[in-house]
């Protein structure tokens, strides 16, 4: 697949997915970045207790794909912990496609603070042995904010900078840096939450 058949293809889905589901007190989360040898998209909704994710990643020679299904249960420190099962594949250039089930877990919060809000994300996936922290900053009435993280897996490692632009709606723009890799990207958002 090429990088601009799958930001196309991830496009659509995005699409299809915001079209498909009403926006309510839950929501619906998409993201699409592009980098000069990578690519990827998040998929992430929440239904009352019912949390569907997935992650599309794409890299010169291959990509990835990577679905849950998650039920989620609130914790005495105002946090959402999320827990289900999770099926993936990596597809590689001239190698036979790798499939495998797992279970996946998250634990994450917003909250609004003094100077804007608060938000952070804690991941564990036994697909790949995978694991994802994000923190971010959102800055008052600007529409900034910025956030860091960090995630591997047994064929991956990578930190990340990033700043957001909200606009009217629930769009955002992105920009930011993996320093692993070395590569600057940019992407959006639409975020229904």
């Amino acid at each position: 697949m090429t990088t601009s058949g799958f930001l196309a293809t991830a496009g659509l889905a995005a699409s299809l997915a915001l079209s498909a589901l009403p926006a309510a007190a839950d929501g619906t989360f998409v993201q699409i970045e592009q980098a000069q040898s990578t690519s990827g998209a998040v998929l992430a909704v929440n239904r009352d207790k019912l949390n569907y994710g997935a992650v599309v990643s794409h890299w010169d020679g291959g990509y990835s794909v990577v679905g849950s299904l998650t039920y989620g249960f609130d914790t005495p420190i105002d946090a959402s912990f999320k827990i289900g099962p999770a099926v993936g594949g990596v597809y590689k250039d001239g190698e036979e496609d790798v499939y495998e089930l797992g279970v996946r877990a998250s634990l994450d919060r917003w909250m609004p603070t003094s100077f804007g809000s608060f938000y952070y994300l804690g991941e564990l996936n036994s697909i790949e042995n995978s694991w994802f922290g994000l923190v971010s900053f959102g800055w008052g009435e600007s529409g900034f904010n910025t956030e860091l993280s960090r995630g591997g897996s047994d064929s991956y490692l990578d930190t990340t900078f990033a700043v957001n632009k909200h606009y009217d709606g629930p769009v955002s723009l992105r920009a930011g840096y993996r320093f692993n890799s070395g590569e600057f990207f940019i992407g959006f958002s639409v975020n229904t939450f």
